[in-house]
């Protein structure tokens, strides 16, 4: 009789503590471990920025090109242009899914200050689904839209090493 006794004076006890607990702000859930691992998850998620996320190859050669377009001046109507002609002739796109990808780059790129810093990451997701071709046409893209105004600046050429280099192993 005297265990029964203990038994639920223990209850009791252990019943008291998590209603004091709880009144004084101390939440029960936060001890779930799938609760904190799904609010993780989630919080990884949404700290990502979106040019790290891009998974399709066709997308990051266009982030990249407009990057690089963008990287010394705002873009003019000319290049705008040719990097259109470029998406069109290069990713076998009609005019406006070339417009709608240029579009998409530039609003990706509307909060980048130093977009050729982050190379790495933003070619992280597909580096190794690209073929050696693709890297090939990649960079040579990247060397026509630098050149489109002159002479390449020290940023562009700076953007193009950076792409060669976290490439490099593909080639």
């Amino acid at each position: 009789m005297h265990i029964l006794i203990g038994l639920i004076t223990a209850i009791v006890s252990f019943v008291c503590v998590l209603n004091r607990l709880q009144k004084s702000g101390f939440d029960l859930n936060s001890l779930n471990p799938f609760l904190w691992f799904r609010r993780r998850a989630w919080s990884k998620k949404v700290g990502t920025k979106p040019i790290h996320c891009l998974e399709s190859s066709l997308e990051v050669a266009a982030l990249l090109v407009v990057a690089t377009a963008k990287l010394d001046r705002d873009i003019s109507r000319e290049q705008k242009a040719e990097i259109i002609r470029i998406f069109e002739g290069e990713f076998n796109l009609t005019g406006t899914k070339a417009v709608e990808l240029f579009s998409s780059s530039v609003y990706l790129l509307r909060d980048e200050l130093n977009p050729h810093k982050e190379t790495a990451e933003i070619l992280a997701p597909v580096k190794n689904s690209l073929t050696k071709s693709q890297v090939n046409s990649m960079i040579r893209m990247l060397n026509h839209v630098a050149a489109l105004d002159g002479d390449i600046s020290p940023l562009q050429h700076r953007m193009m090493e950076s792409v060669t280099k976290n490439l490099g192993e593909v080639c």
